[in-house]
């Protein structure tokens, strides 16, 4: 997938935005921004993939200029605006994977969760693990077994605060993100 036009458009608002170089930490891992140079570095030595560098540029588009407010309010992609509209294309990309990796190892995606991306288990369905993306924002991840009258299911949940600082498509790269390095 391409983001070349979303990447450039981003570094223009940026710019006017005044950003300076900066460090930001997403699913764990380190990145470096540099405004100048226009460039998004992992562990400040290479480049950053495309969807991360879409992810970080709008996170901080965002906080410029509204900042982060969560609002204790947890929502599902459904109930983003459009989100409904998406949520066929979201569930197919997103939530049937994790679902599926739920099944074969739930013991393997919840100690991921807890090592590789700093999770701490919550209350709620058979399994729910709470996981940083960026400092502040969380995501829920809630898993349930299912049985011979119901599906295994799963659900990502996010503060509705994120809505002022990410688009819809953004926050289902985001969470896809989150699935991504999961089951990977």
């Amino acid at each position: 997938m391409g983001y070349e036009s979303s990447l450039e458009l981003a570094w223009d608002e940026l710019e006017k935005l005044a950003l300076q170089d900066c460090s930001i930490s997403l699913l764990g891992e380190d990145y470096q921004v540099r405004a100048f140079e226009r460039a998004v570095l992992l562990a400040g030595c290479r480049p950053a993939g495309q969807m991360q560098a879409v992810l970080i540029l709008h996170y901080l588009i965002g906080l410029l200029r509204h900042g982060y407010h969560p609002r204790g309010e947890w929502i599902s992609f459904k109930e983003t605006r459009d989100g409904k509209l998406f949520w066929p294309a979201f569930q197919e990309s997103a939530i049937k994977p994790l679902v599926q990796s739920f099944q074969t190892d739930p013991v393997g995606l919840v100690r991921r969760l807890s090592s590789c991306l700093g999770g701490r288990k919550l209350e709620g369905g058979d399994v729910a693990v709470e996981v940083a993306t960026f400092p502040g924002v969380l995501v829920r991840l809630v898993f349930w077994q299912g049985d011979e009258e119901l599906p295994p299911e799963a659900s990502l949940l996010f503060d509705r605060g994120l809505n002022e600082i990410y688009s819809t498509e953004d926050v289902a790269v985001l969470l896809l993100a989150v699935v991504q390095k999961v089951i990977r």
